[in-house]
C-alpha cells in the first residue's frame, strides 16, 4: 500500500447539521499553498488532452469528508473497456 498524500491549500469540512440533505461538506481552497504545493509536487500531476491535472480521491472518514492525492498508475501499455465493450485507452468509460 502506497503512502497517503494530501495536497496542501484544500481544506475540507463536514457539513453543518442545518445544512440539507445534499450537502456533504464545504471545502475551502487557499490558492497560494495550493500553487506552492503543486510546484513542488509535479510528479503527481498526470496529463489528459495536453493538460495537467491534480487526481484527487474524495474519501469519507472518521472526521467527515476529505481529499487524498490518487496516485494510482495504469500499467504500461494497458487498455480497459468500457460497459458496452470498447476498448479505452485512457481508461475513461466514454
Amino acid at each position: 500500500m502506497s503512502e497517503k498524500i494530501y495536497p496542501k491549500g484544500i481544506m475540507c469540512f463536514p457539513k453543518n447539521e442545518k445544512a440539507p440533505e445534499f450537502v456533504l461538506g464545504t471545502m475551502v481552497i487557499t490558492p497560494n499553498q495550493l500553487m506552492q504545493w503543486l510546484r513542488e509536487n509535479e510528479g503527481l500531476m498526470s496529463e489528459y488532452k495536453g493538460e495537467k491535472q491534480l487526481r484527487c480521491q474524495v474519501l469519507n472518514g472518521n472526521k467527515g469528508i476529505y481529499l487524498q492525492v490518487d496516485t494510482y498508475k495504469k500499467a504500461e501499455g494497458a487498455t480497459t473497456s468500457n460497459q458496452n465493450g470498447a476498448v479505452t485507452e485512457d481508461g475513461l468509460p466514454f
